[in-house]
């Protein structure tokens, strides 16, 4: 046993230099000064995959506090963000309140290894280690990311499962001045719809992630030859090359200002859902990507590993048994790495259908957008953002003042003087929402549904308000498949309690702001 109970680590191996890698050596070095800590990487440190990150508030605070001097030099070569854009062929919308902070990879890489270094940490490049050897160490760390093949040459150990998404997807930068904000541009193109996630950072230039559906990928000439990945059968694409990018660069011209597209040895991909039943086995233990992903959509691929580093490096000093380090540790990242795979799950699908809804309004279709994953409510809208959201309650009802309930519905035959009925008027077709809806699965069964009818999507008896963003987005995939009204159930005294200006969302607010993002067309109360 060492010092103040820890366990006595005189040697940590760690493969793979990445985010996770290098910030779990240097927090093992500052906690536990007398292990000697090796990092192995087999690539190159010129050979970086990727353009940028970003790291919310939240994230550096979190570094701030468990190491103030690579806070520091991060901080300094980040680039603050603020606000989001959402370029449409008929609009384009800002929404103020979304800071982030933006950084390129490779310049986070070089931070954290020399801060590593700096402490007594070996940080090998080029230097493999063959998957399925354990290296003689008293704790391996495998942080060789999603594609991990040393997780995959354990697979039964650990318990992984993988699922790939329906979306393809790729990595790619630009010498463009792309501004102080993210932005996402939403482009028809003659084969189908694409889309592009974009941001600069305080290098030159910045990142560029296009991300289209099969469907497009393939008619526009984008295919190449695949390969099949280490996680699950998530199959890879050929390397984009130089006429791939001139053709992207000229679908995003007016939003790159023709300054085109660049690639590092970029591949198309599709996401793939990673997941672990355990993430230790023996002495070896998953950190990053290789024990987790939540969809990038969310930005939280770098925050997760980066708080995996400390977890681990936290329980390590604390423990005198590697058992025990390793249980806590897991215990204190399973929660915060549920919620946002949670989060990141309806992120996901709704990237992989925005095609269907560049028809709506542009204001319908930028709150559509901001409220894919439950995290954003009303109330965090209108915090944020109050100004669209007034905006988008005119376009709706006519009245920023009115609760979106309240206008009128009009829809084929059906004419209504309010979004509320019971449910017998108009004639509802009954929809259970699934208790577990496959959300892999582009297209829910969807049913037949006549001209004056609406469909009703209800949660199971009693469980509206616990089920409701579930019940709600798939509503929302309901009413795009069928064309036809949507309608949710609602308890008889939704309209009772705390109203908008509550502090969490009531069931007032919850209801509006589906209305307002075009998710349902009615609600039906008891």
């Amino acid at each position: 046993m060492g010092a103040g109970g820890a366990m006595d680590v005189r040697h940590v191996v760690i493969v793979g230099a990445g985010p996770a890698g290098l910030f779990a050596a240097r927090m093992v070095r500052l906690l536990l000064p007398a292990a000697a800590v090796e990092v192995f990487e087999r690539a190159g440190p010129d050979e970086v995959s990727g353009f940028g990150v970003t790291l919310s508030a939240r994230t550096l605070g979190g570094i701030a506090e468990a190491d103030p001097d690579t806070h520091r030099r991060i901080a300094a070569a980040s680039l603050p963000l603020s606000g989001i854009e959402i370029a449409l062929p008929s609009a384009t919308l800002r929404y103020d309140g979304f800071e982030v902070a933006s950084i390129s990879r490779s310049t986070l890489l070089a931070i954290l290894r020399e801060q590593a270094e700096a402490v007594g940490a070996r940080v090998r490049y080029r230097a493999a280690v063959p998957p399925g050897a354990v290296p003689a160490a008293d704790v391996a760390v495998f942080a060789d990311g999603a594609a991990s093949a040393h997780r995959g040459a354990r697979a039964a150990g650990f318990g992984t499962t993988a699922r790939a998404g329906a979306a393809r997807f790729v990595w790619l930068g630009t010498p463009a001045d792309l501004g102080g904000r993210t932005s996402f541009a939403f482009v028809r193109t003659p084969h189908g719809p694409m889309a592009a996630h974009c941001y600069p950072h305080a290098d030159a230039g910045g990142t560029v992630v296009v991300e289209t559906d099969e469907a497009t990928w393939r008619a526009a000439g984008l295919a190449g030859a695949e390969t099949v990945g280490a996680t699950g059968g998530a199959t890879v694409g050929a390397t984009v090359g130089e006429a791939a990018l001139v053709r992207l660069g000229d679908v995003f011209a007016d939003h790159l200002g023709g300054a085109g597209l660049v690639g590092a040895r970029s591949r198309w991909g599709r996401f793939t859902v990673v997941a672990n039943r355990s993430w230790s086995a023996g002495n070896a233990v998953l950190l990053g990507d290789a024990a987790h992903t939540a969809h990038f959509t969310v930005g939280s691929g770098t925050k997760l590993a980066l708080e995996d580093a400390m977890a681990l490096a936290t329980a390590l000093a604390a423990h005198p048994d590697r058992a025990e380090a390793f249980r806590a540790y897991e215990e204190a990242r399973r929660g915060p790495v549920t919620r946002t795979q949670r989060l990141a799950a309806p992120s996901m699908r709704w990237w992989e259908s925005y095609g269907r809804r560049l028809h709506l309004p542009p204001e319908e279709f930028g709150l559509h957008f901001l409220t894919r994953t439950p995290a954003m409510t009303y109330v965090a809208l209108r915090r944020r953002c109050p100004e669209r959201l007034a905006e988008a309650a005119v376009l709706f009802g006519g009245r920023a003042d009115r609760h979106a309930a309240e206008a009128p519905f009009e829809h084929g035959s059906i004419r209504l003087p309010h979004r509320v009925v019971s449910e017998a008027v108009p004639r509802l077709v009954e929809v259970p929402c699934p208790e577990d809806p496959d959300w892999s699965e582009l297209d829910p069964p969807l049913p037949k549904v006549e001209d004056g009818c609406a469909v009703l999507v209800r949660a199971q008896e009693g469980r509206e308000w616990e089920r409701w963003h579930e019940t709600v987005r798939y509503a929302g995939a309901v009413r795009a498949g069928t064309g036809r009204p949507v309608a949710v159930r609602v308890p008889a005294d939704w309209r009772d309690g705390p109203g908008l200006d509550a502090d969490g969302d009531s069931w007032q607010a919850r209801v509006h702001l589906a209305l307002l993002s075009g998710r349902i067309d009615l609600v039906a109360a008891r």
